[in-house]
C-alpha cells in the first residue's frame, strides 16, 4: 500500500499538470507590424514607321427607302470577286485577299448587310494611288460602292516595338511610386508584384501594345481588347503602349 500511494500521486500530477516541454509550441500572436507597400500605375509607349497595311473595304449598294425605312439589300458575289481580281491584277497578293460576302455595312449601321474585302498591302508609297484607282474602277463600272474603309497599319517586329513601351512603363512607374514614397519620408525598396493592365478604360490612356493590334485583324470584326484608337496608326506611325501596375516595398 505504501509503494503504491507514490505511483499514484506521480500519475495525477502527470495528468493534470499541462506540459510545456512536450507536444508543438505555444503560438503566440505577433506582434511585428506587416511590411509596408505602395502600388502605382506606369504608362509606356514606343512607336516606329509602318511595314506593311490591313485594309478592309465595305462594299454594298445604296439602301432604297420603302414605307418601312430603308430595305435590306445584298451584294452579288461577283462583284466582290471582281474587286479581288482587280487588286491582284494590281499586284496585291492573292493570299493575303479576303472575301466576305455576308459582312456588315459600317455605312449605314450594324442594322445593314453588305459584303467586305480585306487585303494586306506592304507598297505604303502606293497606297493612296492604289485606292484611288480601285474607286475609279468601281464608280466605271456603276455597280456597288465601296461604302467604308478601315485601316491598321503595322508594323513587322511588333514585340520589339512592345519590350522598349514595357521598359518605358516599368520606369514610369518606378519613378511615380518613388515619389510617392518621398512625401510619406520614406525609400524605394525592391519590387514585388508586377501586372500588365489591357483594360480598354485606364487612368491614362487605354493600353494598346501588340496583343491590341492582334485584336484588330479579324474580317468584319470590331477591336477587341485594349482598343488602341488613342494611340498612333497612320502610314507615318505605328505607336503601341503597355500600362501595368507595379507593387514595391517601402522602408524607413
Amino acid at each position: 500500500m505504501k509503494r503504491f500511494l507514490p505511483s499514484l500521486l506521480l500519475f495525477a500530477l502527470l495528468f493534470f499538470v499541462p506540459s510545456t516541454t512536450l507536444g508543438a509550441p505555444t503560438h503566440q500572436g505577433d506582434s511585428s507590424d506587416p511590411p509596408m507597400s505602395i502600388t502605382v500605375l506606369g504608362y509606356g509607349t514606343a512607336s516606329a514607321a509602318p511595314d506593311s497595311v490591313s485594309v478592309n473595304l465595305y462594299i454594298g449598294e445604296q439602301p432604297t427607302y420603302g414605307p418601312g425605312g430603308p430595305e435590306l439589300s445584298f451584294v452579288e458575289p461577283a462583284d466582290l470577286d471582281e474587286v479581288g481580281d482587280f487588286l491582284a491584277e494590281q499586284g496585291i497578293d492573292v493570299n493575303s485577299i479576303e472575301i466576305n460576302y455576308l459582312s456588315r455595312n459600317y455605312a449605314y449601321g450594324p442594322s445593314s448587310f453588305a459584303g467586305e474585302v480585306a487585303f494586306s498591302f506592304d507598297e505604303l508609297d502606293r497606297l493612296l494611288s492604289l485606292m484611288q484607282e480601285l474607286v475609279d474602277e468601281m464608280e466605271g463600272r456603276r455597280g456597288p460602292t465601296i461604302q467604308g474603309a478601315n485601316m491598321i497599319f503595322r508594323v513587322e517586329d511588333c514585340p520589339a516595338l512592345e519590350l522598349e513601351a514595357m521598359r518605358a512603363a516599368l520606369d514610369d512607374a518606378r519613378q511615380r511610386a518613388s515619389t510617392m514614397a518621398s512625401l510619406l519620408d520614406m525609400s524605394l525598396g525592391r519590387v514585388i508584384s508586377v501586372s500588365e493592365d489591357v483594360s480598354p478604360v485606364g487612368a491614362i490612356r487605354p493600353a494598346g501594345g501588340c496583343i491590341a493590334h492582334a485584336g484588330q485583324t479579324a474580317t468584319g470584326g470590331y477591336y477587341l481588347m485594349g482598343s488602341a484608337s488613342s494611340l498612333e496608326n497612320s502610314p507615318s506611325e505605328v505607336e503601341v503602349a503597355i500600362m501595368l501596375k507595379a507593387t514595391f516595398s517601402l522602408k524607413p
